[in-house]
């Protein structure tokens, strides 16, 4: 084996190692307690002393190791240490062996066989880990009655034999457990496999269906803005309505995905907690007034004016309880209570939602934050939905800190209690004055997108923004625009096949009259991870698919000031 790929092997064993240090001490300080007050044992105190420097020095050893991503030949130490703490633990065996009596010889093996099922349970499967603390421990016990004055006692060579049994045997139960290891880790690896590629295809499905998405809610958008008459508008509005679920659902994937794979992320904003509810409620009112629910809001007189966290991860939970207080409650009304209080130098944020719904039960409690179950057939057929909100919410408050607990409230019905801690805010500086709703100038804009609706979409937005749109169908065709003339901004697609959007921008930089020229990316990814991706590919923005137009002018604002 090279040293990395024994490093690599040593690794769970290392961590076992560390988490066995306490229980390793309390021995040592049990036995010497235990064994004080008999001056015939005084060997303990040396015994310990040694035991407990042999056991920093392979406590020192585990953090070189385990603080290294490449650590290598350090396993070597690693080992060394183990074979170190195994000699001078078993060494106890000796002194014990020589008192002479049966029960000392006992002792003496027992401490032994102790120390040699310590080694096998921290082992991990590592085959250098398992000889190294245990190799010790056999020798001792092979070399016990010959040391101790035994080796004319007739029994000694039956002795010899059963030590011999016990190594073989010893053996055999750790190439069991090595094979289960193995296989644990194997599966774990698979899973984890499995996990990646869903996530990835979930990501590559959810682009893919934002781009004629965003076709959608951008003609709902022009539709509800012509002059087309009442039920024109009233069309336009439904399209909306429905591009906008869609959407919803689309989030709702693609954050499970991003939850499994570790990659879901929480932002620190100030933000207005009673402006975050009240806006959430007053979304929500026209739904339930269809429904004849009544929708009110108790308590929020101590909310402080300014919270710091992440309000659009917040209103995600409470858009997703209220959507489920609403939908499953058929009549009666639904009301959401706000608290604040204190907590140290921070804010303890309580939101709970109650229904008269039909409520839970202890079973329904015990699985409703699973994901995809909605609790019975029943529920998915009459009620529709993924059921991911509640897993993905709960989900949420864990990242923030806080936590979703789900009850049977009093009256009937259920009641939700998202809490989330927060620290004091600050009200934002004064925002600016809105930019003008066409740009003065005509600037120039190149347009880089493999979909066809979506380069016909941002025409025409970009059209009625009074910029001057040149097309683009892929990389290729995008650097050899961009090398004949100059642009104002150029509008990028992050994922195209052949050249991606992310090298056509480096290329872009590198040469040409658009060496300059601001890049904002326009992209279904908007991880922290891809974000920094665009910006050290030498974007300069970015703007999330499926667009609003009042995002997509912010974003081209921002660029031609730069420019300017």
């Amino acid at each position: 084996m090279t040293w990395d790929s024994l490093a690599e092997a040593y690794r769970p064993a290392a961590i076992s190692h560390r988490r066995q240090i306490p229980l390793r001490l309390f021995v040592i300080l049990v036995v010497c307690v235990v064994m004080a007050w008999r001056p015939a044992f005084s060997f303990m105190v040396p015994w310990a002393a040694a035991c407990i420097v042999a056991q920093i020095a392979e406590q020192q050893a585990l953090r070189h190791f385990l603080t290294r991503p490449a650590p290598g030949r350090a396993v070597a130490f690693n080992l060394t240490t183990d074979v170190l703490l195994a000699m001078v633990f078993g060494w106890l065996a000796i002194p014990l062996w020589q008192v002479g009596t049966p029960v000392a010889s006992a002792g003496a093996v027992l401490v032994v066989s102790g120390s040699v099922l310590t080694a096998l349970m921290g082992a991990e499967g590592c085959v250098a880990a398992f000889v190294a603390a245990v190799t010790p421990h056999i020798t001792y016990m092979f070399v016990l009655p010959l040391v101790a004055g035994s080796r004319h006692d007739p029994v000694t060579p039956y002795f010899l034999i059963g030590v011999s049994l016990f190594s073989l045997v010893l053996g055999l139960v750790f190439a069991w457990s090595r094979r289960t290891f193995e296989a644990e880790r194997a599966a774990r690896r698979a899973a984890e496999a499995q996990t990646a590629a869903k996530s990835a295809f979930v990501a590559m499905v959810s682009h893919e269906l934002r781009t004629p998405l965003g076709a959608i809610l951008s003609g709902a958008g022009d539709l509800s803005r012509d002059d087309g008459g009442a039920l024109a508008r009233d069309k336009a509005a439904l399209i909306a309505d429905a591009g906008a679920m869609m959407r919803s659902l689309l989030d709702d994937l693609l954050d499970y995905s991003k939850i499994e794979a570790g990659q879901m992320s929480v932002e620190t904003l100030d933000f207005d907690p009673r402006a975050l509810v009240d806006d959430t409620i007053r979304f929500w009112r026209a739904g339930a007034r269809a429904k004849g629910l009544s929708l009110r809001m108790t308590g929020g007189d101590d909310l402080p004016d300014w919270l710091r966290g992440d309000p659009m991860r917040i209103r995600q939970v409470l858009n997703n309880l209220l959507s489920n207080a609403i939908k499953f409650t058929a009549e009666g009304q639904v009301e959401i209570a706000v608290e604040a209080r204190r907590q140290g130098g921070a804010w303890l944020l309580t939101l709970s939602v109650t229904d008269t719904g039909p409520g839970l039960s202890p079973d329904q409690l015990a699985r409703l934050f699973t994901a995809y179950d909605q609790l019975g057939a029943d529920t998915a057929r009459t009620f529709g939905g993924t059921g991911l909100g509640l897993s993905i919410s709960r989900d949420l408050a864990l990242l923030m800190g806080g936590d979703l607990v789900a009850q049977s409230a009093p009256a009937g019905g259920a009641r939700f209690v998202l809490t989330v801690p927060t620290p004091e805010g600050v009200a934002p500086a004064a925002e600016p004055a809105p930019a003008p709703a066409v740009f003065a100038g005509a600037p120039r804009a190149l347009v880089v997108d493999d979909h066809e609706v979506n380069r016909r979409v941002l025409d025409q937005i970009l059209g009625a923004l009074g910029l001057q749109v040149e097309l683009a169908g892929d990389g290729e065709a995008a650097l050899a625009v961009a090398g004949e003339r100059r642009f104002d901004v150029i509008l990028m697609d992050v994922n195209m096949p052949g050249l991606d959007g992310l090298d056509t921008t480096r290329r872009l930089r590198t040469e040409g009259p658009n060496r300059r020229t601001p890049v904002i990316a326009v992209t279904a990814g908007v991880s922290s991870a891809e974000r920094s991706a665009c910006l050290a590919a030498g974007m300069d923005g970015w703007v999330e698919k499926p667009f609003e137009v009042a995002g997509l002018h912010a974003a081209l604002s921002l660029a031609l000031e730069v420019r300017g």
